[in-house]
């Protein structure tokens, strides 16, 4: 019988060229040799790890980066039969893979389908040209357009679409223009980002010089609060601060269907899954660990050389309970706080959730065992510096 569920994350750290925001682990361009040669790497630390996939309920896989639609899909597949030789991968198991426009074509499609991957996280950001170019991406909205269309007529109906807000030089009519051409589409899905500037990327070295033409803030705040009513006024259902799905029954393209990601909740809720990879992380109970970041480091023994290894005590352990739950709309549970540390919440985070609902940050639904605790859109709004009031002392 199977038991606790499981989700898996895959990280692939190629891209066809590294965006200006953008800080991951990635290589630009790899060449063939070295996409096999990390592949094979992966190969090797799923196989050191498979042992913790057994009598396991499989959730969701993710195949992240980087540009996992950049690899020859043969590396996919490879992955991702090796993985169901160690645990069941069943229909309704959420697979996932990120990709970028002008990175597709209708023989990569085909093999993702059989390979049984449902979902496609497609990163648009803006259907502004200017925009993208500023970005630095690689494509163009027609791109996008023509893989969209390939994914959704070669049998992957299941796309997120990201779009980012924020950007240099963006407007409310930019905005607004990029999120027609989306909902034009009727994806499922959309995630809604607001740009970040991150050390060691070229934005960060154009924003210290003054070169970087971004909004101010208060225009940015007016572009963030205008994309959320914007999409959930075209049925999009906000479920999380950055993401939106496609509400059951308003459009036949849903079918009736809850089209909300399977996967990311499974790091809000603190739920078990094993990162392999590159950088990839993992949670098993409160056990959290770190892949390398150094792609020749990890390859020298696939898993075993970590960034970070660390038993969570239970004040962290409530700490992220509380921050990465409260990122959903519908909040946490209480008694599902009750249950995992054997204390009621109140005893521990009554005061300042008292002191967010005076402010009012956050609300409380429901009663009894269906009592819930929510942020509030302001709180929302201020999630960071809300979540930050939930970190215990030592």
């Amino acid at each position: 019988m199977e038991g606790k569920d499981i989700s898996i994350y895959i990280h692939i750290p190629f891209c066809v060229r590294k965006c200006n925001y953008c800080d991951f682990n990635s290589l630009v361009p790899p060449s063939e040799d070295t996409v096999f040669f990390y592949t094979d790497a992966l190969i090797r630390e799923i196989k050191s790890r498979g042992e913790l996939l057994s009598d396991r309920h499989l959730v969701s896989v993710y195949i992240g980066g980087g540009t996992p639609s950049f690899i020859p899909s043969s590396c996919i597949g490879r992955i991702l039969d090796l993985i169901s030789s160690y645990i069941t991968i069943d229909d309704d198991t959420e697979i996932t893979l990120e990709s970028n426009p002008g990175t597709l074509n209708e023989m990569k499609i085909k093999d993702y389908v059989s390979f049984g991957i449902n979902r496609v996280s497609l990163g648009l950001q803006s259907a502004v040209e200017e925009e993208l170019k500023i970005l630095g991406r690689i494509h163009s909205f027609e791109d996008f357009k023509e893989n969209y269309d390939k994914l959704y007529w070669g049998g992957i109906d299941n796309i997120n679409v990201d779009i980012m807000t924020s950007i240099p030089l963006q407007t409310p009519e930019s905005l607004i223009k990029t999120l027609d051409e989306v909902i034009k589409l009727e994806p499922k899905h959309i995630s809604a980002y607001s740009l970040i500037i991150e050390q060691n990327t070229p934005f960060y070295d154009k924003l210290r010089y003054g070169l970087l033409p971004l909004p101010s803030e208060e225009e940015s705040y007016y572009i963030y609060k205008l994309s959320q009513e914007y999409l959930v006024s075209r049925n999009y259902a906000r479920y999380e601060i950055s993401n939106y799905s496609l509400e059951p029954g308003c459009s036949k393209n849903t079918g009736g269907k809850d089209y909300r990601c399977v996967h990311n909740p499974r790091y809000w809720d603190r739920g078990d899954y094993l990162g392999f990879g590159v950088s990839a992380a993992s949670l098993m109970g409160d056990h959290r660990f770190t892949n390398t970041a150094d792609l020749n480091e990890y390859a020298s023994d696939p898993g075993q050389i970590l960034s970070e290894d660390l038993m969570l005590g239970q004040k962290d352990a409530m700490a992220e309970f509380m921050f990465l739950g409260l990122r959903k709309t519908e909040g946490i549970r209480c008694a599902d706080f009750k249950e995992c540390f054997d204390v009621d919440i109140d005893k521990v985070y009554g005061r300042v959730m008292r002191y967010q609902i005076d402010r009012g940050f956050a609300r409380t639904d429901g009663k009894d065992e269906e009592k819930r605790f929510c942020l509030t859109d302001t709180g929302l709004d201020y999630s960071n510096i809300v979540m930050s009031e939930y970190l215990l002392d030592p």
